[in-house]
């Protein structure tokens, strides 16, 4: 199989995947040739059972994008490669999934939350594949308990550090056919897993080919981006990468364009989905591009359209309830209201408390890089090149159509509280360090990810970095670093102090 296609970890699950074909003893090739269609696995659960907000709410939670063979893993191969390598995937689940920042919600079993296993119909096996979660879930840790909020950007999850480890695992020495076989046979065991053994073989022997030359065409790239930071990836290059795997030659540029994880909660107000409004066009479409990311081949999209229409249902009528829980001062709120009104609603919109729709009024805008003064990086990812490799796409003429913008696009504000950290790099770790004149905000600190919620200064916990320090838990943020720096975004800061703290109040409210 053609290995970038398989993408190892890209930006969702990141596995590679065996292709087989049952009863055959030896793999079919995932990929079409001049005169045969790619083989495909098509689990019933991914087949069209009609397009609805249900069905999209399934997909984004639980079945994920599809096309197991090309953005999943066998299961059993993939527990016998985390019991393999403890060092570079963790030894078990639990440890994996420590290691690479994914909640687990012990009432929906081992798994980290965003894994799904599909059952494979040509081949009987589970293959483990990944749905939105993984990248938009996370864990609040309030005063009344713990809450896993889905479709919250995650401020935990290290996606390219896990294709880093992929990599570094298929050019060990110790990954060999032989030793997966028995690895795998071993956690199908363990774990109650089909493992049928006429699959064994073309399965194993196809992840082993696959990750090998999928790591040696990427290994370079791969570990530019290994130590970002938790909650961030690099998307733009994500998509170049898996462009390239598709024929396109897009070269990566030095600095890369970290951005947050967003929280879905602004979708249905926006035009385009990213930091920077880059790719434009069918929201349907727009939706479905991290699977594209992740290794889903076009083939599957023809096919199975209905998984991006109603995923696109399903986020365009995405709500929740999501209240601040600690007292909130109204009357320093309602101030807040008038002078956020006034200053910050051109951008950010208005927000009604409660009445009949529309409750929100936003309308999407690019405000030029050199207004806002945030870090050019990202915006600057999307490269000429770039921009003709994405409109070079067959499957995304007439659709979609990408061109650089040179700024930055203002979020919408609803569940604004609970997003920390803040900044289309997560470079304020919360909403009173972004009220700060930009001269006057940290500049190396640790950010504590797992630290009860900041509810006063709103936002996640942190302190200013020691020499040296190496924290325990969370990381040190450096923003002095091209991709992180903490300027710009000064408006906030502008205004009076009083003003200041009532806008942070009535942030708290919308």
């Amino acid at each position: 199989m053609k290995a970038g296609h398989a993408l190892a970890s890209a930006l969702l699950l990141g596995a590679a995947c065996a292709p087989a074909a049952a009863p055959a003893p030896l793999p079919l090739p995932v990929h079409a040739t001049a005169d045969a269609a790619p083989t495909m696995s098509d689990p019933d659960e991914y087949r069209d059972h009609g397009i609805s907000v249900a069905m999209g709410e399934k997909y984004f939670g639980t079945l994920g994008g599809g096309d197991p063979y090309a953005t999943g893993m066998a299961y059993p191969v993939w527990l016998g490669l985390v019991a393999m390598f403890p060092a570079e995937l963790g030894g078990d689940v639990a440890r994996f999934a420590d290691r690479f920042g994914m909640l687990v919600d012990p009432a929906r079993g081992e798994l980290p939350l965003g894994f799904h296993l599909t059952t494979d119909p040509n081949t009987s096996v589970p293959f483990v594949v990944a749905n939105c979660q993984l990248c938009h879930a996370e864990r609040l840790r309030l005063p009344g308990g713990d809450r896993i909020v889905s479709g919250l950007g995650s401020v935990h999850v290290r996606i390219h550090a896990y294709d880093a480890a992929l990599a570094h695992v298929a050019r060990d020495p110790a990954f060999t056919t032989e030793a997966l076989l028995a690895a795998a046979a071993r956690a199908a065991r363990e774990h109650d897993v089909p493992w049928p053994d006429a699959m064994r073989l073309p399965i194993v022997k196809a992840t082993v080919d696959a990750l090998r030359v999928r790591a040696d065409a990427r290994a370079a790239d791969v570990e530019r981006y290994a130590a970002g930071l938790p909650g961030r990836v690099a998307t733009i290059e994500s998509f170049a990468m898996a462009m390239n795997a598709h024929g396109a030659h897009v070269s990566l540029g030095a600095t890369p364009g970290w951005a947050k994880i967003p929280d879905v909660r602004g979708f249905p107000f926006r035009e385009t989905l990213s930091w920077d409004a880059v790719g434009r066009g069918s929201k349907v479409a727009l939706a479905a591009e991290a699977d594209f990311a992740s290794g889903a081949r076009p083939e599957w999209f023809e096919t199975h359209r209905h998984i991006a229409t109603s995923l696109y249902m399903f986020l365009q009528q995405f709500d929740r309830e999501l209240r601040f829980p600690a007292p909130v001062d109204a009357a320093l709120a309602a101030r807040g209201r008038g002078a956020f009104e006034a200053k910050c609603a051109t951008c950010h919109g208005t927000y009604a408390p409660d009445g009949p729709p529309p409750r929100v009024r936003y309308r999407e805008q690019v405000i030029p890089q050199e207004i806002v003064g945030t870090d050019p990086a990202r915006e600057q990812a999307a490269t000429p090149a770039f921009i003709e490799a994405a409109n070079s796409i067959p499957l995304g003429r007439g659709v979609t159509t990408s061109a650089a913008t040179g700024g930055y696009v203002p979020p919408v504000l609803l569940d604004v509280w609970a997003r920390g950290t803040y900044g289309h790099a997560g470079q304020w770790p919360s909403l009173e360090v972004l009220s700060r004149m930009p001269a006057e905000r940290p500049r190396r600190f640790v950010v504590d990810v797992d630290a009860p919620y900041d509810l006063v200064h709103v936002g996640l916990s942190w302190h200013d970095a020691q020499p040296g320090e190496q924290p325990a838990r969370g990381y040190v943020y450096d923003g002095t670093r091209p991709g992180y720096l903490v300027d710009g975004h000064p408006f906030l800061a502008n205004l009076p102090e009083s003003d200041r703290r009532a806008v942070l109040e009535y942030l708290k409210t919308i």
